[in-house]
């Protein structure tokens, strides 16, 4: 068996809207220069209607449901078109990840990893964390500080900092796609501050907005990605 059939064959069964929630995730990181490349998947309907893409956003409305917006593609990357989809997930009855092999970590929340590289320096954790600083600022339209004590974190940990920041910028962009979530996080949140801690938390005190993670662990192991959105609305 190759390795790659071995890590495949330890991927654990997930939700799809938990699978649908990091595939959207992913997108947003690589869009803000991560070395991230995520999957190419097909997307089953519940009427047998099927579309091949790359997952680029998701929408969650209370009222209105959860939205996807696929790229459509075909099974390669080179086979690329200039139309998009719009899907309701609730119509979702199975996805397909093609290659998957190359994403055992996403689609596994870190249970199952490929060797990991090593870790960044504390100049290309700052570097990282001002370019997620920047991010959020132009989204917000307002300033809105990170701070991170990278001096206080041992080197073998920054590459966790990191992902911390990735986290939770990544719910904070999901708040921000209407204009209630932009009121409520610029009128609330001055700045967001890194730490360790043994557990994932989220709190927001005087307009900081605490995040703290065990940062020795793999990232995929402390929240789903849609749990930390909803952690952080019901915050504001």
């Amino acid at each position: 068996m190759t390795d790659e059939r071995k890590l495949i064959r330890a991927l654990p069964a997930r939700s799809l809207e938990d699978i649908i929630a990091e595939l959207a995730a992913a997108q947003v990181r690589a869009a803000r220069g991560e070395p991230l490349s995520p999957p190419v998947v097909s997307v089953h309907l519940a009427n047998g209607f099927q579309a091949t893409g790359e997952i680029i956003d998701i929408l969650f409305d209370q009222r209105r449901g959860t939205t996807l917006l696929l790229h459509l593609v075909g099974t390669s990357r080179h086979d690329r078109s200039s139309d998009v989809i719009y899907v309701r997930a609730d119509a979702v009855a199975a996805l397909t990840v093609h290659s998957a092999g190359g994403h055992v970590a996403l689609l596994s929340a870190g249970q199952v990893t490929a060797p990991a590289g090593p870790p960044p320096t504390r100049l290309e954790a700052r570097r990282l964390l001002d370019k997620l600083r920047q991010q959020l600022q132009e989204k917000l339209g307002a300033d809105l500080g990170i701070h991170a004590a990278l001096d206080d974190v041992p080197a073998e940990h920054l590459g966790g900092l990191v992902e911390l920041g990735n986290v939770v910028c990544s719910a904070l962009q999901s708040v921000l796609r209407d204009e209630l979530g932009q009121e409520a996080v610029k009128s609330q949140v001055k700045q967001v501050s890194l730490a360790a801690g043994p557990t994932f938390s989220l709190a927001l005190v005087a307009g900081s907005l605490n995040v703290s993670a065990p940062l020795a662990e793999h990232p995929k192991r402390w929240l789903e990605q849609a749990e930390v959105v909803t952690r952080l609305e019901a915050l504001l």
